[in-house]
């Protein structure tokens, strides 16, 4: 029997919230007033994580990280804008990491969040400049093996991830396809998060090429449908996921959550 509890939940758009353990981790959080089905206000997490500086991923980010006393984890401008505001941020470029314990309970760094590019524009409010923008790769040892180069051995990052029998999940965040997905996909990713929706980020189909190059267990479509010109048919994708790759399509609901099984699978 696994004793691990995740589950993610996706709040529309690029917003998630994943939890592992007792540990919490949003992602992107943006509540659009009329259609999130929570405000920001109800939200539980430990830590945020914001991919770039536009409000539709970040518009959220200071009342829950004030609420939760949080820690906002993002690319040093980001970082920098919201330290000012004077919550706590942590720091973090393309192919840095942030090493943390699995549970809030344990000081064994054996969770890591991997910064990965993510081709595309970032401004934060009133035209600040936002610096690179990321995708994330997080990842949890499931042995004793500590991620954290500082503390266990320094090894390749796909040998020292499947040493510790990682289980990780990559929130692409908004991009489109891009060559290091294949080096990610290499990382041994049991969910990726990819948007869909065209015209600012990723289509359907350019997904696919994704999906192909990370080989997931599983996918989740995000990044659709919030507005006109990003409506996306999810279910004629998710079929299209099925007969062009080797990975599951789960479509979430906006407030819906799904859930590790003990035997490894999701649903």
């Amino acid at each position: 029997m696994k004793n691990t509890v995740r589950r993610l939940t996706w709040f529309g758009h690029n917003c998630f919230l994943f939890e592992s353990d007792n540990i919490r981790i949003m992602v992107d959080p943006f509540f659009p007033p009329n259609s999130s089905p929570v405000s920001a206000e109800s939200i539980r997490t430990d830590y945020v994580l914001v991919s770039h500086g536009h409000d539709d991923h970040c518009a959220d980010a200071y009342t829950i990280a004030r609420n939760n006393n949080a820690l906002i984890i993002a690319v040093a401008e980001i970082a920098d804008f919201f330290a000012e505001k004077g919550v706590k941020t942590e720091a973090l470029n393309i192919g840095g990491a942030v090493y943390l314990p699995r549970s809030l309970d344990s000081v064994i760094q054996k969770a890591q969040i991997l910064a990965v590019q993510a081709p595309h524009s970032s401004t934060l409010s009133r035209g600040i400049a936002g610096g690179n923008s990321l995708g994330f790769v997080i990842s949890f040892s499931q042995n004793e093996t500590e991620l954290s180069p500082q503390k266990g051995a320094i090894k390749p990052m796909r040998k020292t991830l499947a040493d510790s029998a990682a289980f990780s999940i990559y929130f692409a965040c908004d991009t489109g396809y891009f060559s290091e997905m294949n080096w990610i996909g290499k990382l041994g990713i049991d969910i990726a998060v990819l948007p869909i929706g065209d015209k600012y980020t990723m289509g359907p189909s350019v997904s696919l090429d994704a999906i192909e190059a990370i080989s997931p267990r599983y996918v989740v479509p995000c990044h659709y449908n919030t507005w006109k010109p990003i409506s996306q048919d999810v279910f004629k994708w998710s079929e299209a996921v099925r007969q062009y790759t080797k990975s599951e399509p789960i479509v979430l609901a906006a407030g819906a959550s799904v859930s590790e099984k003990d035997d490894g699978s999701w649903s």
